[in-house]
């Protein structure tokens, strides 16, 4: 049995992609910001081109910039660096995964392609797809469960892709707590040395207790010191200390994923624009970006948790607050 890879354990950050004014790449913004972020003790790592870092809209040579100016970071702070890509097809995936194999990426984490989740697919499809792809790759890979049912891999399945040996970690991302327990529940039985990462921003803690080997979590972002205490904490045994954080820590999280869930990019940007880590808070279309009436009430209410460093209603979070937070 291969032995877990323990440097896929703790929080993970799907970093943003900057953008200037005109909508192109911004590599000084995104040096300063993931510069920051490695500096945050706790931040195991940085994960670009996610769902968060606008994947679907760039292009293979605007990701492979973005890889190598975070990796290059990566590497100096001596944190680990995965890349996301996109694949359609596994011959697409072989092939943009190779091209990593010569960039600062120590993993890929692989969205599952199209095909995937085209009418009722057969589960030894699934299984044959991270097959093929480990086999033509020694680059460690990252399953990722997607928060869209028609995509996700059942336990079953993601006990057979666990056993590949070069699938180091899987971000467990369905917001759905059965789910989640169930296939942790399958992984133990098996014995299973695949680290999982929990992209449940609403129940972290408790996959903590459940046995999650740290988060890959987009809210991150923002609060980052905080989220990074909840994972110490948890990696520490101390889950009361971690459920104490997630409870601070929930006003945050529902004022940059309020509906249209869609928009959370341009909400984190412009949280972080706010705190000078980056220069503008463009976002690439389809995405609209938020109004003025809406960026006034979400500077008002996050100014007004970081005053109170992202504490509850109860310690000083006033009700008025949180109405403009959830609006």
């Amino acid at each position: 049995m291969a032995k877990p890879d323990n440097r896929f354990r703790g929080l993970f950050i799907p970093h943003v992609t900057p953008f200037d004014e005109s909508g192109a790449l911004d590599l000084e913004s995104l040096e300063r910001l993931t510069a920051y972020q490695t500096t945050v003790n706790g931040v195991a790592g940085l994960v670009s081109c996610a769902r968060i870092g606008e994947g679907p809209v760039l292009s293979v040579d605007e990701k492979r910039r973005v890889y190598e100016v975070v990796g290059k970071i990566a590497r100096q702070t001596g944190r680990i660096h995965i890349a996301t890509i996109m694949p359609q097809s596994t011959n697409d995936a072989i092939g943009l995964i190779r091209d990593l194999e010569t960039l600062p990426v120590d993993a890929a984490m692989i969205f599952p392609p199209l095909l995937l989740a085209w009418g009722k697919v057969d589960n030894e499809l699934k299984f044959r797809f991270f097959e093929d792809v480990a086999r033509g790759t020694k680059l460690p890979l990252v399953l990722f469960q997607i928060p869209v049912r028609s995509y996700w891999y059942d336990p079953d399945t993601i006990c057979r892709i666990a056993e590949l040996e070069n699938v180091v970690a899987f971000k467990e991302a369905s917001f759905d707590i059965n789910l989640f327990t169930e296939t942790m529940r399958q992984l133990e039985r098996n014995n299973s040395t695949m680290q999982v990462l929990t992209g449940n921003d609403r129940f972290v803690a408790e996959s903590y207790q459940l046995g999650s080997s740290g988060a890959l979590i987009g809210v991150s972002n923002v609060a980052t010191e905080k989220w990074a205490a909840m994972d110490l904490a948890a990696q520490a045994g101390d889950f009361e200390r971690a459920m104490a954080l997630q409870k601070e820590l929930e006003a945050i999280k529902d004022l940059v994923f309020s509906e249209p869930i869609v928009e959370a990019v341009a909400r984190i940007k412009i949280v972080l624009q706010h705190d000078g880590l980056i220069k503008t808070a463009t976002v690439r279309r389809p995405q609209l970006g938020i109004n003025d009436a809406e960026r006034n009430n979400l500077l008002d209410s996050y100014r007004a948790l970081k005053r109170n460093e992202f504490r509850p209603v109860e310690a000083g979070y006033s009700s008025d607050d949180r109405k403009r937070a959830v609006s």
